[in-house]
């Protein structure tokens, strides 16, 4: 695992602990959540959406990568 330092608000960093404490998570586990529902994917998890992607629809390679580029978008805006 990476350590990130990052710089928060008073209020956005009280915010955080609060909903963390709440939901009985940490707050990296609220980050990596809140990342996840963002779009904001690993390699690996990209790479496994375009094989699914191909193996659902029997596109060909580029038509599978277009498709999840599509999808990944629709997702981050959201």
């Amino acid at each position: 695992m990476r350590r990130l330092t990052i710089t928060l608000s008073d209020e956005r960093h009280t915010a955080l602990k609060q909903t963390a404490a709440r939901r009985h998570v940490t707050v990296g586990a609220l980050i990596d959540e809140s990342l996840e529902r963002a779009g904001i994917k690993t390699s690996a998890a990209a790479a496994d959406l375009v094989a699914e992607a191909r193996r659902r629809s029997e596109l060909g390679e580029a038509a599978a990568l277009k498709l999840a580029t599509r999808e990944t978008r629709a997702v981050r805006r959201r």
